[in-house]
């Protein structure tokens, strides 16, 4: 069984994703690590993030994997795990270098699909999983959320990582990022054709399971 979760940043898709998972006794396909991770070679090496060339060669160094744990998904770049590293502020904002590059892209999505052929049966969440990664999906669902709860949610994550945010910068990142991730050329957020739509502004984290795992349950 293969199932995708859609969304702009902020909307659940990690969170859902990894409950979902547990809760049907399958993995979690984290594919957005495989871009941070891919993002955070290239800043520790000093790339010029402007070059596509250079960051195609990064992305085609790097030794991403992802290893499924009892907490979720371990990271590893290269050896080192980064699961905490690749999720700092610095890194969300320069990872669309590396989403905008078709080239660079390619290569992820080939890595995501071989990670997914080992695994199986799996939860994947991302920008293009059911549009474009895994687009023969059992069931898609694309979550979204107001941008002021999606900001609420990342500050209150960043604040317990202990890093000084505030709500209303945060709130514009999301705003400049929702605005690249839907219009850029290759592989835009769009909601997949026959995924599920569901609005995560009202709900708790359980309601959010349940109501994607009682469709997962009920798909045809």
């Amino acid at each position: 069984m293969i199932v995708t979760i859609d969304g702009p940043a902020g909307s659940g898709k990690s969170t859902a994703a990894r409950g979902l998972a547990e809760a049907l006794g399958i993995a979690f396909l984290d594919t957005g690590a495989t871009y941070r991770a891919a993002t955070l070679k290239a800043l520790r090496e000093d790339v010029d993030l402007a070059n596509e060339a250079a960051l195609v060669a990064t992305v085609r160094s790097a030794d991403i994997r992802l290893e499924p744990t009892a907490a979720g998904v371990r990271v590893l770049l290269d050896g080192e795990d980064v699961s905490d590293a690749i999720r700092r502020d610095e890194v969300s904002e320069n990872s669309h270098f590396i989403a905008r590059s078709p080239a660079a892209r390619e290569v992820l999505v080939a890595l995501q699909r071989r990670i997914g052929e080992s695994l199986g049966s799996f939860v994947a969440e991302g920008r293009d999983q059911g549009s474009v990664v895994f687009p023969e999906a059992d069931v898609k669902f694309y979550l979204d959320a107001s941008p002021q709860v999606r900001a609420r949610r990342r500050t209150q994550e960043l604040t317990e990582r202990e890093e000084k945010v505030n709500e209303f910068d945060v709130l514009a990142a999301i705003e400049r990022r929702d605005q690249r991730d839907r219009t850029r050329s290759v592989a835009p957020l769009v909601q997949p054709e026959g995924a599920i739509v569901v609005d995560t502004s009202d709900l708790t984290v359980e309601q959010m399971v349940e109501t994607l795992r009682r469709h997962v349950e009920t798909a045809p």
